[in-house]
């Protein structure tokens, strides 16, 4: 029976769940998947992208793996002659740079330009390849273009140094390479950590390496040139003043790439290290002495300073 004041509701049944076989009409299970289907897409979107960046890291890995690989390994140009024309065009229009002018050249003379302007008989317009692989070296042939009008080619292997020299005020003629020398008539291309000296060793002696393996300090690739190649590049085969300042015995060793039925170089300084023996040094001086040049200074520099004599026998 009814409550009290209520009326009584006849055939009237409490809400339930639908008898079984009965089906669920079409328009609930449209809003059923309409709420669920931004999940599910949400879930296929965040599982393609999260195999997406699996995929690109991994991938992403063997490239850094083969970089390094890379930026450790040296490689060499073993079947380029020096005198290829590819190779000699490619030093002239990409490697060989023109200075700017923008600092002014600091044209103190040195005591080697003074020996120098003295044995070339004060010479104008003098032509010269100047090589530094030390960190922070003076040039020695600022005076020589400001005060005679020499031109050249001034090669560095330290990239702060290059971009200086590039800045300088020299002759327009001159030209700045930020590269080493090859120790044999190949083109090489090293690692080498910067703020350190370059050693680069012949083929077959082992690995090319630096003097110093600080892994803090940064690392950068460099290319190295037989000398003769820059020289075809430069259009000279005969040189007034050729300066070697590098520390290490390799001096020695690029003046063996040198065809010196070619060339002709009338002084010739090279940077020779204290630790060489004097075994080493006699045979440095009998290797020039066969071709015809004689020492005729040891500058306080510790730099073996050689003229071409065409009067020595050989």
């Amino acid at each position: 029976m009814s409550p009290a004041g209520t009326p009584a509701v006849v055939g009237m049944q409490p809400p339930g769940p639908p008898p079984t076989g009965v089906a669920i009409p079409t328009s609930h299970k449209r809003t059923r998947w309409r709420r669920v289907a931004p999940y599910l897409a949400f879930l296929a979107a965040f599982s393609t992208a999260m195999a997406l960046l699996l995929v690109w890291s991994e991938a992403a890995a063997l490239r850094r793996q083969a970089f390094d690989a890379n930026m450790t390994r040296d490689y060499v140009l073993d079947r380029v002659s020096m005198d290829n024309p590819q190779l000699v065009a490619y030093i002239q229009e990409v490697q060989l740079k023109s200075t700017t002018g923008q600092d002014p050249l600091n044209a103190t003379q040195t005591p080697e330009e003074k020996y120098v302007a003295t044995l070339t008989q004060e010479k104008r317009q003098g032509v010269y390849l100047e090589y530094i692989s030390r960190v922070g070296a003076t040039s020695t042939t600022t005076w020589l273009e400001s005060s005679l009008n020499w031109r050249g080619v001034l090669a560095l292997t330290d990239p702060r140094s290059f971009f200086e020299a590039r800045r300088s005020t020299r002759n327009p003629r001159t030209r700045v390479l930020h590269a080493c020398l090859s120790t044999d008539r190949d083109t090489k291309e090293i690692t080498y950590h910067q703020e350190t000296e370059v050693q680069v060793t012949k083929l077959g002696e082992g690995p090319n390496s630096l003097l110093t393996s600080d892994e803090s300090l940064p690392t950068t690739r460099l290319k190295c040139f037989p000398l003769y190649s820059i020289l075809l590049a430069y259009n000279v085969t005969t040189l007034d003043y050729l300066s070697l300042d590098s520390p290490d015995a390799q001096d020695g060793q690029v003046l063996d790439t040198i065809p010196w039925d070619i060339i002709r170089i009338s002084v010739l300084s090279i940077r020779w290290s204290s630790h060489h023996s004097e075994m080493e040094t006699k045979n440095l001086i009998d290797k020039l002495t066969d071709r015809r040049y004689k020492l005729v200074q040891t500058s306080d520099t510790g730099k073996l300073m050689f003229l071409y004599n065409r009067l020595l026998k050989i």
